[in-house]
């Protein structure tokens, strides 16, 4: 076969090499010679379904430099495998679903890297290969189903505020909601709550939410030219908003949801910050969406200051 001069991305199964999501090889074996010539490349993306990749196969890839999403899924990876991964400068998205030999031992080989995501479903990754994982400092996300992790490893990682397992089948719903709530208290200040100012601060909340319904239920009907859209939104952001207004944001720019931005929002925790500053925290009960709005006292009375949304971490966004 003649090989193309660059590609970007390389993917791999049922014995068809394609590159760039188009370029079609029958390619029934990965030969040590093959991985070099893919190794050559300047891919960002590389990706192996059912085949069974040895770490060995792996090590024409150590020093990748442009590598940024790398898969080996249903493979024969041990976790020998990560010393190769940490050596690539731009990884950040690693897929090593169905790789039975691999228990998260070799994890801690990857600590100096800026991974954002790791699978590791139906893997045999227990309790102490977690842990590993939890020290990796830019991790955000690890997927954890059918693996032996035990609820007592899991929790034992509550104290990283950062970290975010996902597992639709290894626990139940409950428990990843516990864990969770743990996570919060463990990231928490040692400031003690005002429940009174907590309460006080959920009752503006959700007079807001209800309002800014209202006035996106409005919107929907009327339209962005209607004369009353901009100052309604005016209305609600004096009487409930202390956040100095930003470009690109509601109220200056105009933005609207149809299903409701607020509407299926449920409160979940507080956090005092200081005596006249706290977070309120919710859940969006159909997505499972999360933010914390900052609330400050204002004169005799509390007005939202800021939101934030969980994606990589809390992120700040606009209301």
């Amino acid at each position: 076969m003649e090989w193309p001069k660059r590609a970007r991305t390389a993917d791999w199964a049922s014995g068809v090499l394609t590159l760039d999501g188009e370029k079609q090889f029958e390619i029934p074996e990965l030969t040590a010679e093959i991985m070099e010539q893919l190794a050559g490349y300047t891919l960002v993306g590389f990706h192996v379904k059912g085949y069974p990749v040895t770490d060995d196969l792996l090590s024409p890839f150590t020093g990748h430099k442009s590598m940024a999403n790398f898969g080996v899924e249903d493979g024969a990876l041990t976790d020998a495998c990560f010393p190769v991964f940490s050596t690539m400068p731009k990884l950040r998205y690693l897929l090593l679903d169905g790789n039975a030999a691999i228990h998260g031992s070799g994890l801690s080989a990857l600590q100096g890297c800026k991974l954002d995501l790791i699978t590791l479903n139906r893997t045999g990754l227990d309790d102490a290969g977690l842990f590993q994982a939890a020290s990796i400092p830019k991790l955000s996300h690890i997927q954890i189903d059918h693996t032996v992790v035990t609820y007592e490893g899991l929790l034992a990682i509550a104290s990283n505020n950062r970290i975010e397992p996902v597992a639709h089948v290894q626990f139940t719903k409950e428990q990843m909601e516990h864990f969770f709530q743990l996570q919060r208290e463990k990231a928490k200040k040692p400031v003690q709550l005002d429940k009174q100012a907590a309460e006080e601060c959920r009752k503006v909340l959700s007079a807001f939410f209800t309002e800014m319904t209202e006035w996106e239920q409005y919107m929907e009907q009327a339209g962005f030219e209607d004369a009353e859209a901009v100052p309604r939104l005016l209305a609600i952001w004096e009487k409930y908003v202390s956040e100095k207004p930003r470009p690109g944001y509601r109220p200056l720019g105009l933005s609207y949801s149809a299903l409701g931005t607020y509407k299926g929002e449920e409160f979940l925790d507080a956090e005092q910050i200081t005596k006249n500053k706290l977070y309120i925290y919710t859940r969006e009960k159909n997505t499972g969406f999360e933010r914390r709005f900052l609330m400050k006292r204002v004169g005799e009375g509390w007005m939202i200051d800021g939101v934030q949304e969980r994606l990589d971490g809390w992120q700040r966004t606009g209301l």
